[in-house]
Parts: C-alpha cells; sequence; structure tokens
C-alpha cells in the first residue's frame, strides 16, 4: 500500500542529492567526493517531521556542525592509523552523547568516515567543512517546500530517539574495533565495516532490532553487487547521461524502506546503485575491478554487521531511551 509521508520523504531525499549533485559537478568541487551528498540527503529525509522552521534550522546547523569538525578531525588525522582510532572511539562517544537523535549522530559519523576516501589535508578538509554547511541550505529548501502540502499527525511528527550512556559507549566501542580492524586489513574498502555498523544502527527502531536488519545485510550486499555487475555486462559503455538516473533509482530503494520496511531489498538496490556508480567513476568501461570489490565489500560488511548480531542482554528489542 502506498504511503504518503514514505513517498514525501522519498522526494524530499531525491530533492536535495539531485541539488547537490548538481552542485558538486557543476560547481567543480573535487574535495567533496559525494560525501556532502550523503550528508544533505539524509538529513533532509529525517528533519521534514520537524514542522518548525527554528527548531529544523537549528538542528541542521548543530548537526552541520558536528559533521563538518568529525570529517576535518578525520581527515588531518590520517596519517596516523593509531590517531584515527582514538579518535573514532573518542568522536563517536561525544557524538552519540550530545545529539539528541542517534539517527543523526550516525548520518554525523557515516559523514566523517567518508573522507577516509577523500584527499587528505588542511585545505581540503576545510573545503569539505563549507560545503556541508551548504547543504544546510539546501536541506531547509526542501524540507520547507516537502512540509508545505504534508499533513501534520502524531504518525508524521519528529520524535527524537537518543542513545542511553550505555548504548552510546557501546556503539562507540564497535566503531572503534572496526576502525581498528579497517587498519590493520588490507581491504580495498576497509571503511565498509564502519559504514555497515552505522546503516544498520541508522535503520534501528524500538520494533526493529539489529540482528535481523544485520542479518539482511550480509546476504544483500553481495547480492546488490553481483546484480549491479550483471548490469554492467549489459552495457557496451555507461553513457554519461545515464548516471541521473541513479538517483532516481536509489531513491526508489529508499522509497521501498520508508513505504514497508523492506531493508533487504533496500540494501539490494542501494548496492546496485553504488556498483553502477563506481564503475562510471572510473571512467574505464568494465576495466573496473569488480571482483576485488566484491570479496571487499562483502568481508567488510560482515565485519560490520557481525557485532549487530549479538546484541548485549540490556539491549533487546528498544536500543533508544
Amino acid at each position: 500500500m502506498l504511503s504518503f509521508p514514505a513517498f514525501n520523504r522519498s522526494v524530499i531525499l531525491l530533492s536535495a542529492m539531485l541539488f547537490m549533485a548538481a552542485l558538486w559537478g557543476l560547481g567543480h568541487i573535487p574535495d567533496a567526493n559525494f560525501q556532502m551528498i550523503v550528508f544533505t540527503c539524509l538529513i533532509s529525509a529525517l528533519l521534514v517531521d520537524e514542522r518548525s522552521f527554528s527548531r529544523r534550522l537549528g538542528m541542521a546547523l548543530n548537526w552541520a556542525c558536528c559533521s563538518s569538525t568529525v570529517q576535518f578531525i578525520f581527515s588531518i588525522s590520517g596519517v596516523s592509523p593509531l590517531l584515527r582510532i582514538i579518535f573514532s572511539l573518542l568522536l563517536s562517544l561525544f557524538i552519540f552523547s550530545v545529539i539528541s537523535d542517534f539517527r543523526a549522530g550516525c548520518i554525523v559519523m557515516l559523514t566523517g568516515y567518508l573522507v577516509i576516501s577523500t584527499p587528505p589535508g588542511l585545505r581540503p578538509a576545510l573545503g569539505r567543512s563549507i560545503d556541508i554547511f551548504i547543504g544546510v541550505v539546501i536541506i531547509m529548501l526542501v524540507t520547507t517546500a516537502g512540509n508545505i502540502t504534508r499533513e501534520q499527525s502524531p504518525d508524521t511528527a519528529f520524535h527524537p530517539l537518543r542513545y542511553s550512556p550505555y548504548h552510546a559507549l557501546l556503539l562507540s566501542a564497535k566503531l572503534g574495533i572496526g576502525t581498528a580492524i579497517a587498519e590493520l586489513l588490507p581491504l580495498h574498502q576497509s571503511k565498509w565495516i564502519m559504514l555497515t555498523t552505522l546503516f544498520i544502527n541508522m535503520s534501528k527502531s524500538p520494533d526493529v532490532p539489529g540482528a535481523p536488519l544485520a542479518l539482511k545485510r550480509i546476504f544483500a550486499v553481495p547480492v546488490g553487487i553481483i546484480l549491479g555487475g550483471l548490469l554492467l555486462g549489459t552495457f557496451y559503455r555507461i553513457d554519461d547521461r545515464f548516471i541521473w538516473l541513479l538517483p532516481f533509482i536509489g531513491a526508489g530503494g529508499f522509497f521501498i524502506l520508508y513505504n514497508c520496511g523492506n531493508f533487504f531489498l533496500f540494501s539490494i538496490i542501494f548496492m546496485v546503485t553504488l556498483t553502477l556508480f563506481a564503475d562510471w567513476r572510473t571512467g574505464v568501461c568494465h576495466r573496473f575491478q569488480f571482483w576485488d570489490s566484491f570479496f571487499s565489500l562483502s568481508t567488510a560488511t560482515l565485519l560490520g554487521a557481525l557485532p549487530e548480531m549479538f546484541p548485549a542482554p540490556e539491549d533487546e528489542g528498544e536500543k533508544a531511551v
């Protein structure tokens, strides 16, 4: 059954994604990667439930400040694996302790970890911080437009979900350990260990614990990569104009997640989209290292999902307080 709030949220996410992708491409912002797109579209989809403009702006600015700080520290500490591990533990503990919504905290940390594949250094880090704050403008535009046609009800109101100090410490420990493993293992996509943990935690709810989500993610990632590879095999090359269809495909996956909560199908569509995007980014037309990415991403996903398969006794079901 079609849910208008889910459709509305998906359109908001897609609009933010397209605005920031156009800004990235037309503005020739090489240092940003798609970090600023991820932050803008996910925060927009989360904040569309907040009807008050002033509260929405305050939260967007607060989270943008946290996100820019986290990515800046990760960027300048990248020269030292030990520093990155220490900062991963301390920053995540701080973020999940002070941010009022753990989903926003996951997005902030997700944005931070994405700098692992971006140019290091002070100047690029400062540039990415500015890009994130530019994203706040887009967030306010699309969420304000989305609220015009959205009826207010208890089901569509924004209800912050905060982690207890115990769960904040537990998730921080998982991310710290994941960062240590990522630094030690020679995986091509080692940051996906932490990203997987964050994706799963971001999708939790009082009715959906982490273990089923982790299991679905473990199987969905290799399936999605294989399907993406099969699609790549049907093209002689990926036309540059085709890449603009990928945001619509990705938004369709989010609509499935928002509409019926199908995390498995969402994860498959997400990985298909990512595989097509990664091949296009290489510019080498099928010489993209498919099997290397398949084994690296699948292994990293398994390592990131395993801790969620065995929740602590105090963490049965509801994770937020």
